[in-house]
């Protein structure tokens, strides 16, 4: 599997971000999948997006994940890590890894 890294993303906090993910020559059901995010510089995850509960499977081989807008309502401005991790028959690979930059939204307060 190839990986991904370097991937930087900004959203408006509060927004939903919503993505979709293709794995190449995948023909089984993921294990689990999971989507992290956590502030530069800390261990505190600010949300985390599972199998059912954020990532769902579109057809074979393709996933989408989707961050709701409960997710970071209250989180502070900056840059954050993410990565998502996928499980296939005991073995871990890491798809995705980069930045996310939460931004202040205009409109709400």
């Amino acid at each position: 599997m190839r990986a991904v890294r370097g991937q930087d993303w900004s959203m408006i906090r509060g927004d939903t971000l919503a993505f979709s993910v293709e794995i190449e020559g995948l023909e089984e059901d993921l294990d689990t999948m999971t989507f992290t995010c956590r502030k530069v510089n800390s261990e505190n995850i600010l949300f985390q997006k599972t199998l059912g509960n954020g990532c769902n499977k579109i057809e074979t081989g393709k996933y989408r994940v989707r961050v709701a807008p409960e997710d970071t309502n209250s989180a502070q401005f900056g840059t954050y890590k993410i990565d998502l991790q996928i499980e296939l028959n005991s073995d871990r690979y890491t798809i995705l890894q980069g930045t996310l930059k939460i931004i202040e939204d205009m409109t709400r307060d």
